[in-house]
């Protein structure tokens, strides 16, 4: 069985965001099963064509000119995030679908079993939508027009809202089956668009358990501990290193905080002694980071579907201090799989449970074990598999 599916941003390797990790590990995994093609929509010059393997390839395709000038007038219209915008938007609201994405899609469409929507931003590039023929999947990272609402600002971005709601609305109300990161995402879909349960199946991120260095024993009580976030340049990330710096860091003093990732870049300039702000690392520092940090935080306040820092947290065996918001989704009970905190008591929970090192440990060993079972790409693919199969045989 073959499988296309269409996203407006590409894969990166190593991945290295929430999104691209979902993107590359869920269809690396259901290539084992199925021929997968990507066709991704990226912000350079040329084509690229990358075989992972004889059922895995994707086509990276660029924007084209009537998507430059979109960008520039969302440049000019003052519409934030930039990161979560811009390559979205410049694909929402296109006249035309893109002549090359075109030739890429009517090349591999004859032949695919299923069509599958990483987004509704893609969905005017899915020119036989309405047609019927073949099935198509709405594999959600996302209730888009939910976290829009939440986090997109500027001129026109009411507008813009509307229009990915109604987009999403669409793609909800007509894919045949839609795939979503969490329970609450999947409440969501039904409430907000008075859709039926029946199609909308629970397909939670995951993580890649066996990529961990062993942890490092944690330090004795008189030594500094090192708390460790890390994120990209989303929008929700950056509010949390904002959250971490102006309020936990200062009333944490024996507490080195590291801040790994593109959500620290605003705050290279910062001075206070107790934060290291790392910038984007590449592999092989994460692993070593997740190895030897005493502990993890992850203060959110908003964001749909399942945090994956917090699976990787919790997978590589990091005692982890969340909010609710950080653990959504994951089925986790605090004091069994990992500690909870409030915005207003996340400073003294830290400086509390970051020196009870042998409990911490009992809660990592049991939060790591908990991930590792339930939430592995492989075994998320084999459950995709199962409602793929089912798709195409009663289709």
């Amino acid at each position: 069985m073959k499988l296309l599916v269409l996203n407006h941003f590409p894969t990166i390797l190593p991945p290295n965001t929430g999104g691209v990790l979902r993107y590359f590990h869920i269809y690396n995994q259901l290539s084992k099963f199925y021929d997968v093609t990507l066709l991704s929509q990226k912000y350079m010059p040329e084509v690229e064509e990358i075989e992972y393997s004889p059922t895995f390839r994707e086509v990276k395709i660029p924007t084209n000119d009537e998507q430059h000038k979109i960008d520039e007038q969302l440049i000019s219209e003052k519409m934030e995030p930039r990161f979560s915008t811009h390559a979205a938007l410049s694909c929402a609201l296109i006249k035309k679908t893109p002549r090359i994405f075109l030739d890429y899609y009517n090349k591999f469409y004859k032949n695919t079993d299923i069509i599958i929507h990483e987004s509704p931003f893609t969905l005017k590039y899915d020119i036989n939508f309405d047609l019927g023929d073949k099935p198509r999947v709405y594999n959600s990272h996302n209730h888009e027009a939910i976290f829009a609402k939440e986090v997109w600002h500027g001129k026109n971005a009411r507008k813009y809202i509307q229009y990915v709601t109604r987009m999403e609305q669409y793609l909800v109300e007509n894919a045949n089956l839609v795939f979503a990161t969490s329970e609450e995402d999947k409440n969501s879909f039904i409430n907000s668009f008075n859709v039926s349960p029946k199609n909308i199946k629970l397909v939670p991120n995951g993580v890649n358990p066996n990529v961990w260095y062993k942890r490092k024993k944690a330090h004795s009580i008189s030594s500094r501990k090192t708390a460790l976030f890390i994120g990209s340049m989303h929008e929700p990330n950056i509010d949390i290193v904002n959250f971490i710096i102006s309020h936990i860091a200062l009333k944490c003093e024996t507490i080195d905080f590291i801040i790994a990732g593109q959500c620290g870049k605003q705050f290279s300039n910062c001075t206070l002694p107790n934060i290291k702000i790392m910038g984007e690392v590449n592999e092989e520092q994460k692993l070593k980071l997740f190895s030897e940090s005493d502990i993890a935080i992850n203060p959110a306040f908003f964001g749909t579907g399942t945090k994956i820092k917090t699976l990787e947290f919790l997978s590589a065996g990091i005692p982890l201090v969340s909010t609710a918001v950080g653990v959504k989704g994951m089925y986790l009970q605090s004091g069994k799989h990992y500690v909870h905190a409030t915005h207003e008591n996340f400073s003294s929970t830290l400086n509390k449970e970051i020196v009870k090192t042998d409990q911490l440990e009992t809660i990592s060993l049991q939060g790591q074990e908990h991930v590792n079972n339930y939430f592995s790409w492989e075994n998320i693919a084999k459950e995709i598999k199962v409602h793929l199969d089912l798709l195409v045989s009663t289709k």
